[in-house]
């Protein structure tokens, strides 16, 4: 946990505190689960989120829902869209699409309010995102788009032919980076999907609303948006996933509700 690690379970500890809540990585999250004891813990970790492009959907507004949710923060967000499943109907037609979208992105200062894709935190999250992009290279992928590094600048990478071993696939990336897979029919995509550790958020972009809540059903994220990417969210809304991606539920009215006691008080007339 770094060099902060005996600061954390001095607070985590203290009799003090009664609630502890932590957004960031799974390895320091259930450590400090495991320091808080019998406290009340909400911890919001990692994801790896699936977003599922069925072929009866709005091609144009899935492709830029894609864009966003992939790149936006330059991928550094834990709902971000990673997964890619596309029907087979539209796969080529999705990748053409989306590739096309992101050569027009601009690269460089966040500053500048023309940049659309910014560094990424350190140089040392942007060489493990290339590591990992070589990585996937070496096991058979096919970078497609990208996978080129420029001290913290990664380029927008898209990648295909990829496994569920790969750790572009199965880690979160966290990085400007998304695996596009293939797939026939709603069985399949549901199993793909739910092979993860994870289960924050995920997207789904269909016209049918009857397999729209099929999806919703069946996928096993916490939480699922409609013809919008995974990355979406609002402060009212629940946030919080399941799985290895957390515990409890972030949002101001869900927020309140997990740092409550609630207390009963019952009068008896005499």
């Amino acid at each position: 946990m770094g060099l902060g690690t005996e600061l954390v379970e001095t607070l985590v500890t203290d009799p003090l505190v009664k609630k502890v809540s932590f957004t960031g990585s799974n390895e320091v999250g259930w450590k400090i689960d495991e320091m808080a004891k019998r406290k009340k813990v909400t911890l919001e970790l990692g994801s790896n989120a699936p977003n599922i492009i069925f072929s009866d959907c709005d091609l144009d507004h899935a492709v830029q829902s894609i864009v966003l949710g992939g790149f936006t923060f330059a991928g550094q967000a834990c709902v971000s869209a990673q997964r890619i499943y596309v029907q087979n109907e539209i796969y080529d037609e999705f990748i053409n699409k989306l590739v096309t979208e992101l050569k027009e992105l601009k690269m460089g200062d966040p500053l500048d309010e023309a940049t659309k894709l910014g560094p990424m935190i350190t140089e040392e999250a942007a060489k493990r995102a290339e590591t990992w992009i070589l990585e996937a290279r070496e096991q058979g992928a096919h970078i497609v788009l990208g996978g080129n590094r420029r001290g913290t600048m990664v380029e927008p990478t898209v990648i295909t032919n990829v496994n569920p071993r790969m750790n572009v696939v199965c880690a979160e990336v966290f990085a400007p980076i998304v695996s596009i897979i293939p797939f026939t029919d709603e069985k399949e995509v549901i199993k793909k999907a739910n092979q993860s550790e994870f289960g924050l958020h995920a997207g789904i972009f269909t016209n049918n609303i009857n397999r729209a809540m099929q999806m919703v059903d069946a996928i096993e994220t916490s939480g699922v948006w409609i013809n919008e990417s995974s990355v979406r969210r609002y402060d009212h809304i629940p946030y919080g996933g399941i799985k290895n991606s957390g515990l409890g539920k972030e949002g101001i009215k869900y927020a309140i509700e997990g740092m409550t006691d609630i207390k009963f008080v019952g009068i008896k007339l005499i």
